[in-house]
């Protein structure tokens, strides 16, 4: 039997348009990005987006890992039809591409990222740490690390013999052992001098994305505060502590008490 063109092309047309729009109503009432394509450990992901008004009705985010498995959920309140959301990758997250979920009223859709596991490095840094990520195997070598609480400095003898060119480095740096508290950026010196590195932050720590070159030897990082090993309330216990240890080996108890009572 044959079927005029006029009529196949109708029939074909009848046939695709169900399915674009099923397709276009899935995510029709939504639009949603991450603010990256990739992401490395312990970065922040911040999902953003718009909704079609549905008073009351919260915006559900459900974050899986490349196993499946929920790896965050969030249930976010709009703002002028506005929603965001973030969280932050642990260490042990799973490399791969993670798939994001987002459901308002009867409407969904999904977008998704990539999250790259690269090499860990760990520098001891007086009760805390500084983590170090790179894609790969990591060639530079950190080494000693100095303290300085009178310039708010941390220095760290770097050894970069088995690079050429440069080599990006995340530095993941905790507020907890130096921070900037006006507001500011931390400063970034490679052998004396300043360079350029991206920088965000999380509620905890400092994220600084630096291209280290071939030939470098000291990494310093320049707050305004580097937080001591012991704060001065210690100082202060531990002062009183030692001396009542002292006054009590010479004297006995009661003319120690006698005397901090004074």
């Amino acid at each position: 039997m044959h079927v005029p063109r006029k009529v196949s092309i109708i029939i074909i047309m009848l046939l695709i348009v169900p399915s674009l729009t099923a397709a276009y109503a899935q995510s029709s009432g939504i639009l949603a990005n991450t603010d990256k394509e990739s992401y490395e450990l312990g970065d922040k992901v911040i999902i953003s987006g718009s909704v079609q008004l549905v008073s009351g009705t919260p915006v559900t985010i459900i974050v899986r890992n490349p196993m499946g498995n929920v790896y965050d959920v969030g249930q976010v309140s709009l703002v002028n039809n506005l929603f965001t959301h973030d969280f932050v990758l642990s260490d042990d997250s799973q490399g791969g591409t993670y798939m994001i979920n987002i459901k308002h009223g009867t409407e969904s859709a999904q977008i998704h990222f990539v999250v790259n596991v690269g090499h860990l490095t760990i520098i001891p840094v007086l009760e805390g740490q500084i983590k170090v990520r790179s894609n790969g195997t990591n060639q530079i070598k950190y080494g000693d690390v100095q303290v300085s609480t009178i310039d708010s400095t941390i220095s760290i003898a770097i050894d970069t013999s088995k690079i050429s060119g440069s080599v990006n480095q995340e530095y993941q740096i905790p507020k907890s052992v130096i921070d900037s508290t006006t507001g500011g950026l931390l400063v970034m010196k490679v052998d004396g001098k300043a360079i350029q590195c991206g920088q965000s932050e999380t509620s905890t720590q400092r994220i600084v994305d630096c291209s280290i070159q071939a030939g470098s030897k000291e990494l310093k990082i320049i707050g305004t505060v580097v937080i001591p090993e012991f704060g001065a309330v210690s100082m202060v216990i531990l002062t009183i502590s030692m001396l009542t240890i002292v006054l009590l080996l010479r004297y006995g108890w009661g003319s120690a008490n006698s005397w901090l009572m004074k």
